[in-house]
């Protein structure tokens, strides 16, 4: 799994979903949580080609923009960089699992 990854959800959508009490629990996920999953993932991946595309480049200045860039997502959501990717890894996990149980090709 990538480290970073954006939003353009909330991040209290995912930290909604990955908070279940028992009963939810057995119920298994909701409709909206697996919505709000696809999203955020989708989304999460969207930054993450923009890490791998400044990787591969180089662009002038393009490491600075990428890092301000993360930084200020994190502080709109109140997340630091760091629970912001751990947030996005989680959606994305969640995506995956959900994915797989449908029997979903790729």
């Amino acid at each position: 799994m990538r480290l970073f990854k954006p939003m353009m959800l909330s991040l209290a959508v995912v930290a909604g979903l990955s908070i279940q009490t028992p009963a939810m629990a057995q119920e298994g996920p909701s409709l909206q949580g697996i919505l709000a999953s696809a999203k955020i993932a989708g989304a999460c991946g969207i930054l993450d080609q923009m890490i791998d595309f400044q990787k591969k480049t180089q662009l002038e200045g393009g490491d600075k923009f990428v890092s301000r860039f993360w930084y200020a997502e994190s502080a709109r959501m109140g997340l630091s960089v760091q629970e912001m990717s751990e947030q996005c890894n989680q959606a994305i996990e969640f995506y995956q699992r959900a994915w797989d149980a449908l029997g979903a090709e790729e």
